[in-house]
């Protein structure tokens, strides 16, 4: 009697009933299943790796930068008799440094942030941002937002307007910038108020008395800064009445 082959040439071990075939099936369909749920959580799992190690990355890009030197915003300023112990304007405050003058300009152009007059200032041959506070009106950098540039952090000079008597500038000369054009527009309210702020601390810390608390254009040479819509007599008001020690 002849034996029927079967693919290969082996017989199987034993033919499958019925009831085998549904049990197989349902095998494969948990099998399925579980590979479902292993390939979801897999999938989860890459997606979250994916947006924790992108923002990592462009973080670590943001530290690998040389695009603007390092600084520090300040988005809101208290008043002399709100301002905490630890205060970041005067925590680089060097003895050996002797500030003498607080100069106050205006930017001349209606927009500008760090970064932009970071890179126009070393392109210009300075080797970054020349003033040593830049204060924020809305456009580049927000409104009354108070950026302490590297200068002021290291406590170096700032950079002489080419528009100011070389006779008159000195190494001791604060320097203070507001972004905007105040022979165009009055600045905005939060940069004055931030700006008076930032001058009383300064005043107080450093002793120098009101009469070396300057506008551009008080220091001779062609500077018409911080403009003519400079609320001058507001400002000169909120200074602090302390006496020369010089």
């Amino acid at each position: 009697m002849g034996i029927s082959k079967v693919h290969g040439g082996h017989l199987p071990d034993k033919l499958l009933s019925s009831d085998d075939t549904m049990s197989l099936a349902k095998d494969c369909q948990e099998m399925n299943t579980k590979s479902a749920r292993m390939l979801s959580k897999r999938t989860q799992l890459i997606w979250v790796s994916f947006f924790f190690i992108i923002p990592c990355a462009l973080f670590i890009l943001q530290l690998g930068s040389t695009s603007v030197h390092n600084g520090v915003l300040l988005t809101k300023l208290a008043p002399l008799d709100e301002k905490p112990e630890q205060d970041i304007v005067l925590a680089s405050v060097s003895e050996s440094r002797d500030w003498t003058t607080i100069v106050i300009h205006h930017l001349g152009q209606p927009a500008g942030s760090p970064e932009s007059l970071d890179r126009a200032h070393r392109n210009s041959g300075l080797s970054g941002l020349g003033y040593h506070f830049l204060i924020g009106n809305g456009n580049g950098l927000d409104d009354g937002d108070i950026h302490i540039g590297y200068r002021w952090l290291d406590q170096t000079p700032a950079a002489r307007p080419i528009d100011i008597d070389s006779n008159q500038w000195s190494s001791g000369s604060i320097s203070i910038c507001l972004v905007g054009n105040g022979n165009r527009r009055p600045f905005t309210e939060k940069q004055l108020i931030h700006l008076s702020y930032l001058v009383q601390r300064l005043q107080l810390e450093l002793s120098i008395p009101p009469n070396r608390v300057l506008l551009a254009h008080e220091m001779g040479g062609n500077a018409t800064s911080p403009g003519k819509y400079f609320a001058e007599a507001q400002f000169k008001s909120q200074l602090l009445d302390i006496p020369a020690l010089r």
